[in-house]
């Protein structure tokens, strides 16, 4: 076991949720074909004038000095045309317009405008001229939906088969679809828009997060990743890889079709023969393990290139290097930060390169320099060199909000299943380790997830640790089931949603608490969202749930029989091994609803309207509950909100009621070091009978 702390002293302000909220949000870099500049989009939000403003920025890579391209709050997508040629969309009452700039000379215009909305921006220089290729939706025709399509009579949905609906959206006969055309070099239209997609049953990027990443551009074909048309998408998260060429009759060709289970990341080599990817092999499991594949677009075969004991990271993303044929860059999860590795094809280990926190996104300059976009808990996103003969990376522009380093340590301890588990604190502003303070344990989502060094809007460590009068010390844990130890820890949580994780968080709990004597026993409260939710639904009905003041759950689970209702019905089925018709046991198991009659713990709830991977019953049913029992409870409910608490205003509620319902919790005076030693004991004898906390009812 071991931790590592630094401590900061001075007066310093405290780090509010509206400075979080109005602070700059950049994109990832995106570099220019000759590795001397880069392009990224910059938006603040203003709560003083209730709006977003922002722009298109240009980074130079010689001197990281930044200068203004474009100015404009409706900026989507941006890539690069020929020589300094810049194309971005632009977004105007339901329509897209495409815009070139000259980045040198600052002259801009529109060059065409797409009739209905459109996203994920993709470029190709060609003989003569460029092919531009976009996403949006495409009607039962095929064509892009307009915006001046005319409603329907009347707003019934008919359904006759399962998946009825995705994240925050209703399905209709719209499908997401890839759209080009080609322009001369004088940007004169010389290949009208064409639906890529249209009549092959392929639908990309994959909802509901479409992604550049799902499309390759070729010399002679586009590359798209599409989930299996032959499989219900309710079921299964089998995706393929397919070649579509720019000039036949929309006739797509399966580059690896067959029995696994979601790719992503498709890379073209420079020379166009190659096509490297993430594949997982469970149809049906989400966050199976990412392995590396090369597949030879002539002859139709593929190679693994990690063996998945050998190496046993997941990694997000795969890019082929600029300079080496045989090398490629992979960007994945280890131990609570996302790294690089180069692989090298042929060896059995790719080499982790010297980052500093986690890397959002990778870019080549030649050389073997990368362009990195990074961020860490302390700071938000930044963009820094990579330079291989140092192996060590230099910053090329600082983020535009930050704390100091020294907010943020580290710990490890002995888990449930003897294995060691990390965690992160955070301090508050002037923090003092002879004094006092109340303690936030948060829990992450997923539950195949992790909390790393890295920047949210959403759930910052940071702006809690800052939260009320004294600030709190924040602990974010990630046990049994999270991603970034090896597949053996992620996997472990299958049917074990109530058992190992939990324990884990207990054993963390009375780690922190028995060595970090700055934590204040009696002013502790937890809070989770999505599956951290669930945990602290679970936490309220089992002896772990009496040691807190106060819980919060941010759009969790009540009752696991209701995760039938949820759209990607692969997720429960995994997770509690069976669908609810063959293994209704399964859901019993470990079932938050089962221990609704301990609950006491004053309780925070929040759950919005649009959520339909977690239906809004679920938060509604548990406010009841908590109100019938007489527990101290609130709720807060966001009618335009899925999932998440994206809008500022709207996240600015969330983080003003929240802390105010934690804060009254608390606020209770210093407690004595006699009850402190009695927390401690209680903790000790929890964990000592955590086995039987989590036994069947």
């Amino acid at each position: 076991m071991k931790f590592s702390i630094l401590f900061l002293f001075g007066a310093v302000s405290a780090y509010t949720y509206d400075e979080l909220l109005e602070a700059p949000r950049r994109s990832g870099a995106v570099p220019n074909a000759e590795g001397s500049a880069a392009v990224f989009s910059e938006r603040t939000y203003s709560f003083e004038s209730k709006s977003w403003s922002g722009g298109l920025k240009m980074l130079s890579m010689s001197t990281g000095a930044t200068k203004d391209i474009v100015s404009g709050s409706e900026i989507g997508g941006f890539a690069w045309g020929a020589g300094h040629d810049l194309l971005y969309l632009n977004d105007t009452e339901g329509t897209t317009g495409l815009w070139a700039v000259d980045v040198e000379s600052g002259h801009e215009r529109e060059v065409y405008s797409f009739a209905g909305n459109v996203d994920t921006l993709k470029t190709k220089v060609i003989d003569g001229g460029l092919r531009v290729v976009v996403s949006g939706w495409a009607d039962e025709d095929g064509e892009l939906v307009r915006a001046d399509r005319a409603p329907k009579p009347d707003s019934g949905l008919l359904y006759d088969s399962i998946f009825v609906r995705h994240w925050d959206y209703w399905l209709t006969g719209d499908r997401m679809s890839v759209f080009g055309l080609v322009f001369s070099d004088k940007f004169e239209v010389k290949e009208e828009l064409k639906n890529y997609l249209k009549g092959t049953g392929l639908e990309s990027p994959i909802m509901p997060f479409p992604s550049g990443d799902d499309i390759v551009l070729g010399e002679e074909m586009l590359i798209v990743n599409a989930k299996a048309p032959e499989l219900n998408p309710a079921n299964n998260t089998a995706t393929y890889f397919y070649s579509v060429k720019y000039t036949d009759d929309n006739v797509p060709v399966s580059i690896n079709k067959g029995v696994h289970g979601a790719c992503s990341s498709p890379a073209l080599s420079k020379d166009g023969k190659l096509l490297a990817g993430l594949v997982q092999a469970e149809n049906g499991y989400e966050s199976d393990q990412n392995v590396v594949f090369v597949y030879n677009l002539a002859t139709g075969n593929g190679t693994r290139l990690t063996d998945p004991k050998a190496f046993d990271r997941s990694p997000s993303s795969v890019m082929w290097s600029s300079d080496e044929s045989e090398v490629l860059y992979l960007i994945g999860e280890d131990k609570g930060k996302d790294v690089v590795w180069k692989l090298t094809v042929g060896s059995e280990q790719p080499v982790k390169l010297s980052t500093t926190h986690s890397v959002l996104d990778a870019s080549n300059l030649g050389n073997g320099r990368l362009l990195l976009s990074s961020s860490a808990i302390v700071k938000s996103t930044y963009f820094e060199l990579y330079v291989p003969e140092s192996d060590s990376t230099r910053i090329l522009l600082d983020a535009a909000s930050s704390v100091p380093e020294s907010r943020v340590g580290e710990f490890w301890f002995g888990g449930s299943r003897g294995e060691t588990v990390h965690g992160f604190l955070v301090y508050p502003t002037d923090f003092d380790p002879t004094e006092k303070y109340p303690l936030a344990f948060l829990i992450h989502g997923g539950p195949q997830s992790a909390w790393t060094d890295s920047w949210s809007t959403r759930w910052n460590p940071v702006v809690w640790s800052d939260a009320g009068l004294d600030g709190y010390v924040v602990v974010t844990i990630n046990p049994t089931g999270s991603t970034g130890y090896g597949k053996d820890f992620t996997d472990k949580i299958q049917n074990n949603w109530g058992s190992y994780p939990y324990i884990d968080l207990v054993l963390g709990l009375e780690y922190v608490v028995k060595e970090f004597g700055f934590i204040d026993t009696e002013r502790m409260i937890a809070a989770g969202a999505s599956y951290g939710g669930y945990m602290i639904n679970w936490i309220q009905g089992s002896a772990l749930g009496r040691v807190f003041k106060a819980l919060v759950t941010h759009d969790g689970v009540f009752s696991t029989l209701n995760q039938y209702a949820s759209e990607e019905l692969y997720f429960p089925t995994h997770d509690f091994g069976g669908s609810f018709v063959t293994n209704t046991r399964g859901y019993y198991r470990y079932n938050p609803m089962s221990r609704m009659y301990r609950w006491a713990t004053p309780h925070f709830i929040v759950h919005n309207a649009k959520d339909y991977r977690l239906p809004e019953s679920e938060g509604l049913i548990a406010f009841n509950v908590l109100q019938e029992l007489g527990v101290p409870s609130k709720l807060l409910h966001f009618p335009d909100e899925n999932h998440w608490v994206l809008k500022p205003e709207n996240s600015r509620r969330w983080h003003k009621e929240i802390f105010a319902f934690i804060n009254q919790y608390s606020s209770n005076a210093k407690v004595s070091t006699r009850e402190i030693e009695s927390c401690r004991e209680k903790l000790r004898q929890i964990a000592e009978n955590v086995d039987g906390d989590v036994a069947l009812l």
